[in-house]
């Protein structure tokens, strides 16, 4: 991934290069660019941003793009401002269109080649999660979907405005897992893709059918416990068959059972048990993919004992027996 353009800080020209490592504005401060997943369609970015001193960061046009972008913000409630016809001469708030956002909301914008902006405050992270995609590729997946009479009401909504609704925990997970595809090796790319395909269809499905203003917002965790369960939600995808009994799991957190389940379901939408479970028969199945490995031991591998209670959930979830898979 290589990003190279400009943009304008404080009424001053940057050019900003951004590598696979992610890039340092050294006189601004940083932009890092922590994760990107690159499909040939869509692009996932997870940006921090901080800067010493208050900057006005703009970015004067989209590279020449016209592409739907949709934007989490995660940790800062704040004031942007899209421009769809900036004139050389004038101010950047002319005819802008300024998008206010709480944290914990997702909004779906087509930048077609706008003019963005943004008041970073000095010495606070900023923290985006983000997927692009090519606004044709956009319209062939509401065509793939959708009936003809649908399409034009969908471009009217998603296409001609901002819209936004809040991150729900389903959201927070797929976002999640996306972070973590590299688990599956060479079979990334694939999940990965069908992930942010997943989450568009979930950030579309919100604004659709949630109006921002009426969800009820679930409780957010503190800062510190949510970056503890998301190391332990990490820890499981990488390595389900270990033992991650709630008492025990509770105690190294240092919280109890009951903070830790409500904390975990909140940010997930499922229970520590149940996505123990899921990630131990994803972990089967995938052992079981390879043709030199017995039933038994593919079990053993994936943290389970009792074999009667591994065949009985491995069909639930795949509807087919271990033997037959």
């Amino acid at each position: 991934m290589n990003i190279d353009k400009k943009i304008t800080i404080n009424g001053k020209t940057v050019r900003i290069k951004l590598d696979k490592s992610g890039s340092l504005l050294t006189s601004y401060g940083k932009m890092n660019v922590d994760r990107v997943k690159e499909r040939e369609n869509i692009t996932y970015r997870n940006w921090n941003i901080q800067v010493p001193k208050t900057a006005f960061i703009e970015e004067k046009n989209n590279g020449g793009k016209d592409e739907v972008q949709i934007m989490f913000n995660l940790n800062q409630d704040i004031n942007w401002f899209v421009n769809k016809k900036l004139k050389p001469d004038s101010s950047f708030f002319d005819g802008s269109e300024k998008v206010e956002m709480a944290k914990g909301e997702v909004c779906v914008l087509r930048n077609n080649n706008y003019s963005t902006a943004m008041n970073y405050k000095e010495g606070i992270n900023f923290n985006f999660k983000s997927l692009q995609m090519p606004t044709p590729y956009f319209r062939q997946l509401l065509a793939k979907y959708f009936s003809i009479d649908a399409i034009s009401t969908l471009e009217e909504q998603f296409l001609t405005q901002i819209t936004k609704t809040t991150i729900t925990p389903e959201m927070y997970r797929v976002l999640s897992e996306i972070d973590t595809s590299d688990r599956f090796k060479e079979y990334e790319g694939v999940y990965s893709e069908g992930k942010m395909i997943e989450l568009t269809a979930l950030v579309l499905y919100g604004i659709a059918y949630h109006k921002t203003d009426e969800i009820k917002r679930f409780s957010k965790p503190h800062k510190t416990d949510a970056e503890h369960i998301e190391l332990l939600r990490e820890k499981i995808q990488r390595s389900p068959e270990l033992d991650y009994d709630a008492k025990t799991v509770a105690a190294e957190l240092g919280m109890s059972i009951s903070k830790l389940n409500r904390i975990f379901r909140t940010m997930y939408a499922t229970s520590l048990h149940s996505y123990v479970k899921d990630k131990r028969l994803e972990l089967a199945a995938r052992l079981l993919e390879q043709n030199n490995i017995q039933i038994s031991e593919a079990a053993l591998k994936s943290g389970y004992t009792n074999m009667s209670h591994f065949s009985k959930s491995f069909l639930k979830k795949y509807g087919v027996l271990p033997k037959d898979y």
